[in-house]
């Protein structure tokens, strides 16, 4: 699959959408500006089929589908990619490499939030205070400390 399949006809989209806002309110420039940034951005994404960031791009996605709930969660990237493309022209400009590796973290991090909720994270202090080993060590103390305080108030 190539980075235009994955995102760069969204980021052709967002530019065809911003020629339309262009027509729509002719008084301000910005969107035309913005399309034609969004054309680069797409033009810059498309040389980067099979780079590195291309490789951890279809990674990143082949693991987000395969997570249990991964199906779910590509409405909310695709909301968010969305909004990042909306910004693009307008608030800033990006080079390809920036956007495709914001889009990786992206990624990344919904995939982190699926195994978080799969997968709870341990609570290590119940884990340690459950421990048999803690426990008898626990005991230990407590009785070598009963002990010593019981012999140092003889001795008053």
């Amino acid at each position: 699959m190539s980075i235009s399949e994955m995102i760069g006809y969204k980021v052709e989209g967002t530019a065809d959408w911003r020629r339309t806002k262009a027509v729509e309110f002719p008084q301000d420039g910005r969107n035309l500006k913005a399309a034609e940034e969004l054309d680069r951005l797409a033009a810059e994404i498309e040389k980067l089929d099979g780079s590195p960031i291309h490789m951890q791009l279809i990674e990143a996605e082949e693991q987000l589908c395969s997570a249990p709930g991964g199906d779910d969660v590509w409405i909310e990237i695709g909301e968010t990619l969305s909004a990042e493309l909306r910004s693009i022209g307008f608030h800033y400009n990006s080079t390809a490499p920036e956007f495709l590796q914001w889009y990786l973290d992206l990624l990344q991090e919904k995939a982190q939030e699926l195994l978080d909720e799969a997968v709870p994270p341990i609570d290590i202090n119940e884990q340690v205070a459950n421990d048999p080993v803690v426990r008898a060590a626990k005991q230990a103390y407590e009785e070598a400390y009963t002990k010593a305080h019981a012999e140092a108030r003889k001795k008053l």
